[in-house]
């Protein structure tokens, strides 16, 4: 089922749209790669809860360094989903709201309501954004633990959640190649 696009592009606006959008599909998948070769190489392949917690604590740059190359990529590749559900939603392209750029949660909750995401998908990306602000503006509040199961969770459901996000996108005849 194809249904119509709520916003009015010129074929070449509709192309530049779609285009943006398979840079954050790749975006995504560049950094989910990266967010598993770090831990890999830096934790063995899995968070190990107290390796993680001393690692995250620590004041060692060379801890530092372990742990920003996983909250960064982390970051990466929240923002990157984040940005395919405000300029899909958005008026530039499938038109769920009249905003150019709405805010994430808008976003996520039209996206949602349109049959996008599930709920379970739009509460993992609605939390994992918000940790990702805290840990982006280096809010002393951030718990080791809270990052290492965000992290667990994001890599658990992002195959599903890119699924979605895809069958969302071709209801409105918008593809990409896999």
């Amino acid at each position: 089922m194809t249904r119509r696009l709520g916003a009015t592009l010129s074929p070449k606006a509709q192309l530049a749209e779609e285009a943006r959008l398979a840079r954050y599909f790749e975006s995504i998948e560049k950094h989910r790669s990266a967010l598993e070769l770090a831990i890999d190489e830096s934790f063995g392949g899995e968070l190990d809860v107290l390796a993680w917690r001393n690692a995250f604590d620590s004041s060692d740059p060379a801890d530092t360094l372990r742990t920003v190359a996983i909250t960064g990529s982390y970051s990466a590749v929240v923002n990157a989903a984040v940005e395919i559900l405000k300029a899909a939603s958005g008026a530039r392209l499938v038109g769920l709201l009249p905003h150019r750029r709405p805010h994430a949660g808008q976003a996520i909750n039209a996206a949602q309501e349109d049959g996008g995401l599930t709920p379970e998908q739009a509460a993992l990306l609605e939390n994992s954004y918000v940790l990702e602000c805290r840990i982006e503006h280096a809010s002393p509040d951030v718990d080791a633990d809270e990052v290492r199961e965000a992290v667990e969770q994001l890599l658990e459901g992002l195959q599903t959640l890119i699924k979605s996000l895809h069958v969302w996108l071709a209801t409105y005849d918008i593809t990409f190649q896999a």
